[in-house]
């Protein structure tokens, strides 16, 4: 799959060079190039871009560490195994600051969660956060990913919570912590209440788990990942997983 952050080829060049052929003027050619530099793609272009790839690929990780350099390292391993929807901690030191550096790195579909003010939602966004993941259903932070087209997912978990966070217009809604609650009888209840919603399932969801939550209805699954704890290796046997297609349903 092609990463859809960088900017969309130019059509431009292609309607000026059938006007005037191959050899524009220099004044000319300085016009085009400025036109190419400016042209990307609009945060509603990335947004749509950001729903198929959810769409195709079903599963986020979401990565705690004890300290950001740990979590770094989750990420790298995280993305070397075929997985785009990963998302840090926003509690762990060092993430609000370095945030920006990882964007200019070319760390793509970066996105954050543990989000739990509208003010950490406006950093996270001014910082180059892709999607958020919000704790609990708030009407600020819902407002200001509505204002910047970037994709949330709302932390609710009663029936009025999950149809509080549609109504106010989330994207989606994150069911945390789902597996507390009742796990997948818990989704399917919901599911059964609000066939429309789009709902996330957000926990220590293990990789055997993935499956069962999207035939019970999940728009997607999000694993909570605790590197250095009793969870650590469930990063690598998501990668097994998912090198072994066993993270879709057919």
């Amino acid at each position: 799959m092609a990463e859809w952050t960088k900017a969309p080829v130019s059509k431009t060049g292609r309607v000026f060079k059938a006007l005037v052929g191959s050899n524009p003027t220099p004044s000319e050619g300085l016009e085009m190039s400025k036109k190419k530099i400016v042209e990307k793609p609009s945060k509603r272009e990335i947004q749509k871009k950001l729903l198929h790839l959810i769409e195709d690929e079903k599963v986020f990780l979401l990565i705690k560490a004890p300290s950001f350099k740990q979590m770094l390292e989750a990420y790298q391993l995280a993305r070397d195994g075929g997985f785009n929807l990963i998302a840090l901690d926003f509690k762990t030191q060092g993430v609000k600051e370095h945030l920006k550096s990882l964007k200019r790195a070319g760390k793509q579909n970066l996105g954050v969660f543990s989000i739990s003010t509208k003010k950490e939602a406006r950093i996270a966004i001014n910082a180059g956060a892709f999607f958020l993941f919000s704790t609990h259903l708030d009407k600020g932070i819902i407002k200001r990913s509505k204002k910047e087209s970037v994709f949330h997912a709302a932390g609710s978990l009663t029936p009025t919570e999950v149809f509080s966070a549609y109504d106010l217009g989330a994207n989606a809604v994150s069911v945390f912590p789902c597996k507390t609650m009742g796990g997948i009888g818990w989704l399917g209840f919901l599911r059964e209440l609000f066939p429309k919603i789009k709902l996330i399932p957000t926990d220590t969801i293990n990789p055997d788990e993935v499956t069962a939550y999207l035939r019970a209805g999940a728009y997607a699954v999000a694993s909570i990942i605790e590197v250095g704890k009793e969870h650590q290796d469930m990063l690598r046997e998501f990668i097994i997983a998912k090198n072994e297609g066993k993270l879709s349903v057919s």
